[in-house]
């Protein structure tokens, strides 16, 4: 196969280009840019409620996970082990439990940078299946070959080391809807969406349905309902975020995911 001479430019500016990440982040130490080194954090875009911690004989919980988004992220287990970890026992039987933590990953993505994913997290409207108005949302010659070679490989390195220098910042979004029982039944609004009337069990509910503990009529045209149950829910939303020079998705995701881990046991009173 013939070699043009454009091929050899693309092959050496991209051999530059590959080292612009390296290069602006360690320029970055240097001159203390914080983007120099990854940076993660959360932002409650609605906070989780202050409740009273239950007595030891009601710490139980059960806890559903459900993945809406684009990325293949799991963490069940993450927020059924930070539950045990403060001393909760987990139920698998919905209608035995004192609280219920249900979780949607919304979201996981590049988001502006400096925004905490509050900017896309206030895109995705209302939590469904959490009481409506308990909370609010807030709201990225071979002479002459030699020379073009140069030229364009220093002047595309520049380029690629100016790009590199720009920090790219990264967040999951999770809305958790929290239940918690109350002895006598308590009347609310609740938020379905498109994901229509959820039942006290976690699944989905027809126009009018009844169950233990719980009785629901819908009252809308599907965007949201009143309900009647003992189990109130409390909506929370989430996004948890890591930025730095450059940074792609799969360098994000390991500083997401800890961070994730560590403010999941906040979301359960204790």
């Amino acid at each position: 196969m013939k070699i043009s001479n454009k091929m050899i430019i693309v092959f050496i500016v991209t051999s530059l280009t590959l080292g612009c990440t390296s290069i602006s982040r360690q320029l970055g130490k240097f001159t203390s840019n914080k983007y120099a080194e990854p940076r993660s954090g959360t932002v409650w875009v609605v906070a989780p409620p202050q409740l009273d911690p239950p007595s030891p004989a009601h710490k139980n919980v059960y806890i559903s996970y459900r993945n809406i988004s684009d990325a293949d992220i799991d963490l069940l287990q993450e927020m059924k082990a930070a539950a045990r970890e403060q001393g909760w026992r987990i139920v698998e039987d919905p209608t035995k439990a004192r609280y219920r933590l249900r979780a949607s990953l919304r979201y996981f993505g590049e988001v502006e940078a400096e925004s905490g994913g509050a900017d896309v997290a206030s895109g995705l409207g209302i939590i469904t299946g959490a009481a409506i108005g308990v909370a609010a949302y807030k709201r990225t010659g071979s002479g002459g070959t030699g020379m073009a070679i140069a030229g364009a490989g220093a002047s595309l390195f520049e380029a690629g080391l100016s790009n590199a220098s720009k920090p790219r910042e990264w967040a999951l979004i999770i809305d958790f809807v929290l239940e918690e029982y109350t002895s006598k039944p308590v009347s609310f609004r609740l938020s379905t969406g498109r994901d229509s009337a959820m039942d006290s069990n976690g699944g989905a509910a027809g126009s009018r349905s009844s169950m233990r503990g719980s009785e629901s009529s819908n009252n809308s045209s599907g965007a949201e309902m009143v309900k009647k149950s003992n189990y109130f829910p409390h909506g929370i939303r989430l996004s948890v975020w890591s930025n730095q020079m450059n940074m792609k998705a799969k360098e994000a995701l390991p500083h997401i995911l800890k961070r994730t881990k560590k403010v999941i046991t906040k979301l359960l009173p204790i």
